[in-house]
């Protein structure tokens, strides 16, 4: 595969991400009541941040760091966003971050638990038992990464405003 056709197909791959995140981003934000004027702007910070995380994944980041960046990058945008509406953060934040909660790994975090919890014994189980934590922590930490990364740029941003 020569270079170009590498770029063009990781171009294709966020270009289709980005769109399926702001559409996620737009559901969410429709559930949340977000008002109508700042519904395009969520799902281009949706897409933004998704397309962010895939490509810092295609890189080789793991999910946490490339979840965390696009995390912080929701709450710049969304900061700089709220600035501009005067309005609070989590009008423009909420809806995008959803679609960065790692479900699959939750899911598999309860699934192996409960598979763990219907077996006979415990023999035998352990891989699935440490596979199931694994998946767990890696959800767990993930979302907490995802909170730090929205809530940052806005706590610095406070912070320096107050330092004036």
């Amino acid at each position: 595969m020569s270079a170009s056709a590498s770029g063009f197909d990781l171009a294709l791959l966020l270009a289709e991400k980005g769109l399926a995140a702001a559409l996620a981003t737009l559901g969410f934000a429709v559930l949340f009541n977000v008002p109508r004027y700042a519904l395009p702007y969520c799902a281009l910070v949706g897409a933004l941040a998704y397309a962010l995380r895939t490509a810092l994944m295609q890189g080789g980041a793991g999910l946490v760091l490339a979840t965390l960046l696009a995390a912080l990058l929701i709450g710049l945008l969304s900061t700089a966003l709220a600035q501009r509406f005067a309005v609070s953060v989590t009008l423009f934040a909420v809806g995008p971050a959803i679609p960065l909660v790692p479900g699959s790994y939750a899911y598999k975090a309860v699934l192996g638990v409960v598979k763990v919890a219907n077996a006979s014994g415990l023999e035998g189980h352990g891989d699935l038992l440490l596979a199931a934590l694994d998946d767990g922590i890696r959800a767990t930490v993930t979302v907490l990464f995802l909170s730090l990364g929205i809530a940052l740029p806005g706590l610095v941003w406070t912070a320096l405003w107050r330092g004036r």
